[in-house]
């Protein structure tokens, strides 16, 4: 009798604050580092779904002590003034998270708007390969499991090239994985590609 794969997720393992850096965020890996460099004290950080934000994030007030508001679009204009306030007050630096843009918040005050036009602003770029291989060998790492390369090389090829089919992609083969009592290998690689392909899955892009 097969196993029956449980949704489970995995936990950030400690290599830069718990993210990967490449190419594809090594100028915002940086520009966390160099928090006391910020204009007016504030960053604004965009990037897609699963991009590692929040692991980013979590990193730069571990390290700064600094003051950080995610999804900022979904706060009200007042609220982010507030907090604005309160770190020039107590001379920290803030770092704004969102997966849209400025242009996209609806920001109505006039004085929020100054200083956000005014911030420096920076977005996580599409994964490269490095970025790809090393997401899903970390995925499974954390399970004690590997991929092989030959998988590796497959989805390269075929994949929709974003963090949150990369994140779709480990899940379903993970399940597979569990399902059949298989190592992650070519012929799971293929099976959980097919599921997407098809349509019998929902694809995030």
């Amino acid at each position: 009798m097969s196993q029956i794969a449980l949704p489970l997720e995995p936990q950030s393992s400690p290599d830069h604050g718990g993210y990967l850096v490449t190419a594809a965020n090594a100028d915002v890996h940086r520009q966390l580092q160099q928090w006391r460099d910020w204009p007016h004290n504030t960053l604004i950080l965009t990037g897609p779904p699963a991009s590692g934000k929040t692991a980013m994030a979590a990193a730069f007030v571990a390290e700064s002590d600094g003051l950080c508001l995610d999804d900022v679009s979904a706060h009200e204009d007042v609220e982010i003034f507030h907090l604005w306030n309160r770190a020039n007050n107590e001379h920290k630096p803030l770092l704004l998270v969102s997966e849209q843009p400025v242009a996209q918040w609806g920001v109505m005050l006039p004085d929020l708007q100054s200083r956000l036009a005014a911030s420096l602003h920076l977005e996580i770029g599409a994964p490269d390969q490095a970025m790809i291989d090393g997401l899903f060998q970390k995925y499974f790492a954390v399970r004690g499991l590997t991929i092989s390369q030959d998988a590796l090389r497959y989805l390269e090829k075929r994949m929709v090239r974003s963090y949150a089919m990369v994140r779709q992609l480990a899940q379903k083969m993970d399940a597979l994985a569990i399902e059949s009592k298989k190592p992650i290998n070519l012929s799971i690689a293929k099976s959980a590609l097919g599921f997407f392909e098809a349509g019998d899955e929902k694809m995030e892009l």
